[in-house]
């Protein structure tokens, strides 16, 4: 049996998936942390480890071809160090692209068009013809407007604001500090500052039941999310000159996981391009590989 395995490495887990030549899944692998940039010598030993696990269950068979898709692959310095391991540990060709482009290409069938991703950060790829674009992807420093860490980032700020100007404090303030265990907000640098992104981000979902309970607030942020993604999403339209027949796919917990952010992205999306075509399927990222790996190998 000839099979093509597509690796999906992320900053906690990798998955590595064998896929048949029709694209049919045959078995997985699964290790920790993919992401070259936490420490490149255990990512390195995950993915190969979890490549090997997806191997291990075929008996008799060639793997023709290997595709990765690695967070934070483009900000790595020298990929040498992992392509040395990979061709080391397995005989197959291998070609190593950004996270993101594997889920473009899983959501989209490997065809052209955008991908809209929003979790705890957020970024907006397009390809059209062979040529890519992207807006967004700046990190939570410079952006990542519409993500989780932005929108948690929105009620902790508004926090700061009603302890300074002496206002009463919100429902969603009560409940953050609660959260916290917390008494004053006067506490909340102890948090910010030496929180990660993803415990920052763990906030949305108290943010979402104040939203649905009714709190302006709450909504407002949430509809502001779903406008900052469009727009991003927008600029790649334009940046891609493209017109008619636009499909733009969602991924990640903000646009699929809540309606709010989802119906606001498609609303703002639609007031500038009518006809566009949405794709919300839930698929691994591993299958982009799959379709990325088709095409090197015709």
């Amino acid at each position: 049996m000839n099979y093509i395995i597509g690796v999906d490495g992320g900053g906690t887990k990798t998955e590595a998936v064998a896929y048949d030549m029709d694209g049919n899944k045959i078995s997985e692998g699964r290790a920790g942390f993919g992401n070259l940039l936490i420490n490149e010598k255990q990512a390195t030993a995950n993915i190969i480890q979890a490549i090997e696990q997806s191997m291990t269950p075929i008996d008799d068979g060639s793997c023709l071809y290997i595709c990765l898709g690695l967070a934070g692959y483009g900000g790595v310095e020298n990929p040498q160090g992992i392509k040395s391991a990979l061709s080391k540990a397995f005989k197959a060709p291998f070609t190593i692209v950004n996270d993101a482009i594997i889920a473009h290409a899983a959501l989209l069938k490997g065809n052209d068009g955008i991908l809209t991703i929003s979790g705890t950060g957020s970024v907006s790829i397009g390809i059209h013809e062979g040529i890519e674009k992207s807006a967004g992807g700046w990190g939570h420093i410079l952006g990542d407007e519409g993500s989780g860490y932005w929108i948690a980032m929105q009620a902790f700020i508004r926090m700061t604001k009603e302890e300074d100007e002496g206002y009463e404090y919100s429902h969603l303030t009560e409940s953050i500090l609660k959260k916290l265990g917390y008494l004053s907000v006067m506490e909340l640098k102890k948090f910010i500052y030496s929180a990660t992104k993803s415990e920052i981000a763990a906030f949305v979902p108290l943010i979402v039941q104040y939203a649905e309970k009714g709190d302006g607030f709450s909504q407002n942020i949430l509809n502001q999310a779903g406008y900052h993604l469009a727009k991003q999403t927008l600029e790649v339209i334009k940046k891609l000159k493209l017109c008619e027949n636009v499909t733009i796919a969602l991924k990640g917990s903000i646009l699929t996981n809540i309606p709010l952010v989802q119906s606001s992205f498609i609303n703002h999306i639609k007031l500038e391009n009518p006809n566009v075509k949405f794709v919300l399927e839930d698929v691994s990222a591993t299958l982009g590989c799959y379709y990325i790996a088709m095409k090197h190998l015709k």
